[in-house]
């Protein structure tokens, strides 16, 4: 015979979505990943470091390519991008 009392709920762990560089699910009841503006997730801990981290660099990359083929040469704002 089972004592009646109080149960803890079980907590509830959803997926919030997928990391756009390594494809990892992101859980509600881990921490550890960032969300932009325009609603792209990305993981700390990646296979190759942070996907964020990797994500920024990437694009800061591609804007110096696309300054340098128009012809100009200017500084470069990691900001501009977001």
């Amino acid at each position: 015979m089972q004592k009646k009392g109080w149960k803890k709920p079980k907590v509830q762990s959803l997926i919030c979505g997928y990391c756009k560089e390594c494809n990892k699910q992101l859980m509600s009841d881990e921490g550890g990943w960032i969300v932009t503006h325009k609603r792209e997730y990305f993981c700390h801990n990646g296979k190759e470091g942070s996907c964020f981290d990797n994500y920024c660099e990437l694009k800061l990359k591609q804007q110096k390519e696309n300054n340098n083929a128009n012809g100009r040469k200017e500084k470069v704002s990691v900001h501009s991008f977001w």
